[in-house]
């Protein structure tokens, strides 16, 4: 095999021959090409890494600080975590979670004793349920004094568990004496309950609201 020898004096005269200009743009060029090859391979991942680093930077400052403003307002949040529970508390008892019958019987016959009439029926009806809470109506025959029964009803309303008289009736006694002014009635309350899941709907109208929901045909 024959050895290849290079010519490193003719290369260099060759190369000495060219012009200047084209030395210089040659220069220019392979300049350009290391620049470019060092930021592909070197400059351009360590920008991304340094990219990412200051988003995870950016995001770990900003949990800091949220952090940090939680621990300042700690004191302004126990206070309006306690008003409220509170709250809480002052509307399960207008709004209980039971229908409690029994003291709510107990209630009625004591503002009835407390305000001198006479109650001689109470009857609870069905739950009404509505989206977030029931309704309890219940129905109460009393008798006595016109202004009693005033005082009767100022006392229901005054309760802390919420009860509204919808309709009542009046109605001479004929049993009482008559020199004395008795009265007879009967009226519709409701009361409420809480209830923590919605109630079902019913099948015929879950089909209503799923045809009214349905997008039309084109």
């Amino acid at each position: 095999m024959k050895k290849i020898q290079l010519d490193f004096k003719g290369i260099i005269k060759k190369i000495a021959k060219i012009k200047r200009i084209y030395k210089l743009l040659f220069s220019i060029g392979f300049n350009i090409l290391i620049f470019v090859l060092l930021f592909y391979f070197i400059i351009s991942p360590q920008l991304e890494t340094k990219k990412q680093l200051i988003g995870e930077y950016n995001k770990i400052k900003q949990e800091f600080d949220n952090m940090v403003a939680i621990k300042n307002n700690m004191p302004k949040f126990r206070q309006e975590y306690a008003q409220l529970k509170e709250l809480l508390q002052q509307t399960l008892k207008q709004l209980p979670e039971t229908k409690d019958i029994p003291n709510l019987l107990r209630n009625v016959s004591n503002i009835g004793s407390e305000t001198r009439l006479k109650i001689t029926y109470f009857e609870p009806k069905a739950l009404q349920n509505k989206e977030f809470y029931a309704e309890l109506p219940f129905s109460i025959r009393y008798s006595g004094p016109y202004h009693n029964i005033g005082y009767f009803f100022d006392s229901i309303r005054k309760l802390e568990r919420i009860i509204n008289i919808s309709s009542f009736t009046l109605a001479n006694d004929p049993k009482a004496i008559p020199t004395r002014m008795v009265l007879t009635g009967e009226c519709i309350a409701t009361t409420y309950v809480y209830t923590k899941e919605q109630p079902k709907k019913d099948k015929k109208e879950q089909k209503k609201e799923d045809k009214s929901e349905a997008p039309a045909k084109k």
